[in-house]
């Protein structure tokens, strides 16, 4: 066998002497820089319903349940949405497809901005939703055209840090625009950058397939796809190839998309109002509570990196996925339980880095039960499912607090989701994923 059919074997990239590095060097980036603004346009919601000026004007004081539905809103048509962004990648692609997306979160974002009541406001969150819809299909279908098999642990880790990264900087950023510009110009400035950051690099810089740049060489043409699940024979898992050509029969992308979609539960009732609780329940001021999100999610940003590196090294994801959302699950329950707000902060901040450990590895799974042929529709699908149910959990969290009074019941349904999406890892552990 010679040294190029070992390499095409094994998908290591040492092994193609030459090879250029633009999916890393541009599309990688691309791809974490859509997902850092996609969060900004997604998650600013978070700090904005803590300003009194905009409870104020919009008439949403005491109103914790509509307050909550603004952010259900977006992700029900999130998830809606994503099928539909599926069917037109396969039609036009990936790239085409994100950019037609990032037009339409510009132009949202400024209409949330222009709101001059709840029904409007509302309107423009779930417009926005359907824009950003296109995200998973078409990163999952960029990821798996572009990167080797052994490559998208890495890949995933680098475009999945954008949802930390995101909510990370949207703390004292949006917090900055809020007390400089008010929130309605907050909501102007961030249309005005997803139009002119990652649209732009998403057009210069990606192409739907290495062959297409003009910057790639043969030797990573050769890489890609020499490294595909379809014709790499490392692949993890007992999984037949002949299984792997369809997804919709396939139990174990099921079990993947349903621990993805009980995760989105825990993430999205968490986050969203994770500042509230700060301020409500551990007493920290509106400036300190958006502060404090940045550090609580850096923390996040470190352990997925080591994690995504990690899993490419020992080729196996659903062990590391179940055991980090046990972990986050019990930490989550304690962080609420906690006595003091130090010790709630600290244990937060574990709880999110060990249900990012789960979520990512979940992530990487998809590339090693799905064809890179059939991501766009697979993904999706798995969209529609997470993000359903994940837009229920702003608003039933938001009905809890308002109902009880406290935050304790509401972070034990969160830590519950991600019990059941450990639960779903049993199986694909035990078949070797």
């Amino acid at each position: 066998m010679s040294a190029m059919q070992v390499a095409r074997a094994s998908g290591v990239e040492a092994d193609f002497a030459g090879a250029t590095r633009v999916r890393w060097t541009q599309v990688a980036p691309t791809l974490l820089i859509v997902w850092i603004v996609s969060m900004f346009d997604k998650a600013n919601m978070s700090i904005v319903q803590n300003n009194q000026d905009f409870l104020n004007q919009i008439g949403l004081n005491g109103q914790q349940a509509k307050i909550g539905l603004l952010s259900t809103g977006l992700l029900l048509a999130y998830g809606l949405g994503a099928p539909l962004w599926g069917f037109l990648l396969g039609r036009i692609g990936a790239r085409r497809t994100a950019a037609l997306s990032l037009v339409v979160w510009g132009v949202t974002s400024v209409w949330s901005g222009l709101a001059a009541g709840y029904g409007s406001l509302l309107w423009s969150r779930i417009i926005l939703g359907l824009g950003e819809a296109a995200l998973y299909p078409c990163t999952l279908t960029l990821v798996a055209n572009w990167f080797a098999l052994k490559e998208r642990g890495r890949a995933t880790a680098f475009w999945w840090i954008g949802t930390m990264i995101g909510p990370m900087i949207m703390g004292i950023v949006v917090t900055f625009l809020i007390v400089q510009l008010g929130w309605r110009g907050q909501f102007y400035a961030i249309g005005v950058l997803a139009v002119i950051l990652p649209l732009p690099m998403m057009w210069y810089l990606v192409r739907e397939r290495p062959a297409e740049h003009p910057s790639v060489n043969a030797a990573e043409v050769d890489l890609v796809e020499a490294g595909a699940l379809e014709r790499n024979e490392e692949a993890p898992g007992r999984i037949a190839r002949a299984q792997a050509r369809r997804w919709f029969g396939n139990a174990r992308y099921w079990l993947a998309a349903a621990a993805i979609a009980a995760n989105n539960i825990m993430y999205w009732g968490w986050s969203i109002w994770l500042p509230t609780y700060l301020r409500t329940e551990r007493g920290f001021s509106f400036s300190v509570s958006g502060y404090l999100t940045f550090v609580i999610f850096g923390f996040a940003v470190a352990t997925i990196l080591v994690f995504g590196h990690l899993s490419d090294r020992i080729f196996r994801r659903a062990p590391l996925a179940g055991a980090g959302w046990l972990c986050g699950a019990a930490l989550l329950l304690g962080s609420a339980l906690a006595p003091t707000p130090a010790w709630s902060v600290v244990l937060a901040t574990c709880a999110l880095c060990s249900q990012q450990v789960g979520i990512s590895c979940g992530e990487m799974l998809m590339h090693s039960v799905v064809p890179s042929n059939e991501m766009g529709i697979s993904q999706g699908t798995r969209a529609l499912i997470q993000s359903v149910l994940g837009a229920l959990s702003p608003f039933i969290i938001g009905l809890i607090v308002q109902l009880t009074g406290s935050f304790i019941g509401a972070f034990a349904i969160l830590s519950l989701a991600i019990v059941v999406s450990a639960s779903c890892m049993v199986k694909l552990a035990l078949d070797g994923y």
